[in-house]
């Protein structure tokens, strides 16, 4: 409890502490981008900064927050304004944006203007892992905590009505800003590319007659506490054995692609054998528009790479002890994906996958959680970013 006095009462503060910034004019034209996931020029934020360049060039002073800024200096040549986290420069643009974006936070503890329009896009689909009071904790002080963001919300963009509805709860986020419309970053999954896939594949230094699997499992918490960094467990999967088995379901040569969560801090944690580390990639869409075939365990991402139509596994060694502890809104028993807890299952599931029984499993997946991915959330997102900044008057 003293714990959450302190997060909660430090938020106030900077609130407080922060509010003579706004004694500067607020910019009509300026968007900042903020992806408090993984603090990079990536996901949701990096769709929305991208499409605005493109379609409406010259009109927005575009403002993205990064951990590295240095890393960045390359985003000036598309006049793109780049500022550290939590630095003063994130504060200043910030305060003085019209529209804040968002995959995830990072605004409760800012004293914004009324007439600023924060935009959560989130970060994950479909209704998997629990969030907010119930991943946390459900006490009088953290649901106050919560409504310092959900107040300053103006829309939440959703996958499908099963999350409207758990957000609506777990973050008590009014029902009416839900915009069910998909996600920015599941748009290229949709409309798929062929020019952008094969130049993705170069990047990667796949060869032409190579097949991609990407292993992309989630973080664990020490202890089960939410609270606690995120880490990586050694997952037990055999590489060279997915491989063998996946060269006698489907054919050809296949590569082993590993990529760890974001917000791992453990990152030295790598499966044994022959594999593509792609866990500094920034992109994960990219990599999971190149795959041919993913592995999953308990990742949110196991949803947008469903939209691609192509076969997903789960694999997870924990997964008993995952079910035991850890409340989820779908129950696992639920989820379309073939699932095995021994690289034995595993293999199993490779070799005996049906694709007719995979591809029904999948629909209907969808539509029990009420998907609403229609493959033009970024171009949706950026007319209202438009709207809010000039009116009608494009």
């Amino acid at each position: 409890m003293l714990s959450e006095l302190i997060r909660y009462y430090k938020k106030i503060a900077l609130r407080v502490a922060l509010s003579p910034i706004k004694l500067f004019p607020q910019k009509q034209n300026r968007v900042f981008l903020h992806n408090d996931l993984a603090y990079n020029y990536s996901e949701n934020p990096k769709c929305v900064a991208e499409y605005l360049i493109k379609n409406y060039s010259g009109q927005f002073d575009i403002v993205v927050s990064v951990k590295y800024p240095e890393k960045y200096e390359y985003l000036s040549q598309k006049g793109i304004t780049v500022v550290g986290f939590n630095s003063l420069r994130y504060f200043f643009y910030a305060l003085t944006s019209k529209v804040f974006l968002t995959n995830s936070g990072g605004y409760s503890y800012l004293p914004l203007r009324k007439g600023t329009c924060v935009i959560n896009t989130h970060h994950g689909g479909g209704a998997y892992k629990k969030m907010g009071r119930y991943m946390y904790t459900d006490t009088w002080l953290f649901r106050h905590d919560l409504l310092l963001s959900a107040k300053q919300t103006t829309v939440f963009l959703s996958t499908c009505k099963r999350f409207t509805e758990i957000a609506v709860d777990s973050l008590l986020m009014p029902k009416n800003i839900f915009w069910e419309i998909g996600m920015p970053r599941n748009d290229m999954l949709i409309n798929r590319d062929e020019k952008q896939y094969h130049a993705i594949r170069k990047k990667l230094g796949l060869k032409d007659d190579e097949h991609l699997v990407l292993y992309a499992p989630t973080y664990r918490k020490p202890d089960d506490n939410y609270f606690k960094e995120s880490i990586a467990i050694s997952y037990g999967i055999d590489c060279e054995r997915v491989c063998n088995a996946l060269s006698n379901r489907f054919g050809g040569k296949w590569k082993f692609g590993f990529r760890l969560h974001p917000c791992v801090v453990n990152r030295c944690e790598l499966p044994q054998g022959d594999i593509l580390n792609l866990s500094d990639y920034e992109e994960m869409q990219e990599l999971l528009l190149a795959a041919d075939v993913m592995i999953n365990d308990f990742s949110s991402s196991m949803w947008d790479y469903m939209l691609t139509g192509r076969p997903s596994f789960l694999f997870a060694i924990d997964l008993d002890h995952y079910v035991r502890t850890t409340e989820v809104y779908t129950p696992v028993s639920e989820w379309p994906f073939p699932k095995a807890t021994t690289n034995d299952e595993l293999e199993k599931n490779i070799l005996e996958f049906d694709e007719k029984s995979y591809k029904a499993a999948c629909a209907k997946h969808y539509k029990d959680l009420g998907g609403c991915e229609t493959g033009k959330a970024t171009q949706l997102v950026c007319e209202y970013i438009y709207k809010i900044c000039f009116g009608d008057k494009r």
